[in-house]
C-alpha cells in the first residue's frame, strides 16, 4: 500500500466509516474523523471495531515509509488521544487493542506530552 492509498484502504476495511467530504485528500484530517468514530465504537461496545482499528494502524508501520509511521502516530494515535480525552473517555482503553510497534510509539507520545507540560 502506498500513503494516497491509505484513506481509501481505511475506508475498505471500515464500510461503515463515513469520511467528512472536507477531510478527502487530508489524510491527517481524516484520522481524526476516524477517532471521533472509534469513540462511539468503543461508547457502544463494539470491540470487534477496535481490535481492526488496533490492527490497521499497526500495519501502517510494516511500511518502510516516513509519512505512513507519522500518519499512524501523529495521524491516528494522537487523534486518538486527544478525542477520547477531550470527550471524558479514557484514551489509555485503546491501548489494549494496538499492535507492539503501536504501543510504543502511544508511549512515546505519552512521555512526549507529559514533557511538554
Amino acid at each position: 500500500m502506498k500513503y494516497e492509498e491509505v484513506d481509501a484502504h481505511l475506508i475498505g476495511v471500515f464500510s461503515d466509516f463515513a469520511m467528512d467530504e472536507i477531510d478527502e485528500g487530508l489524510p491527517f484530517c481524516v484520522a481524526g474523523s476516524f477517532a471521533r468514530y472509534l469513540l462511539d465504537k468503543h461508547k457502544s461496545g463494539s470491540i470487534d471495531t477496535l481490535v481492526l482499528a488496533g490492527k490497521f494502524i499497526e500495519e501502517l508501520y510494516a511500511y518502510e515509509d516516513e509519512r505512513m509511521h507519522n500518519l499512524a502516530t501523529i495521524g491516528y494515535l494522537e487523534a486518538i488521544q486527544t478525542v477520547w480525552s477531550s470527550n471524558s473517555v479514557d484514551p489509555e482503553e485503546m491501548v489494549k487493542y494496538l499492535g507492539d510497534e503501536s504501543r510504543k510509539q502511544w508511549i512515546e507520545l505519552n512521555i512526549l506530552w507529559r514533557n511538554q507540560q
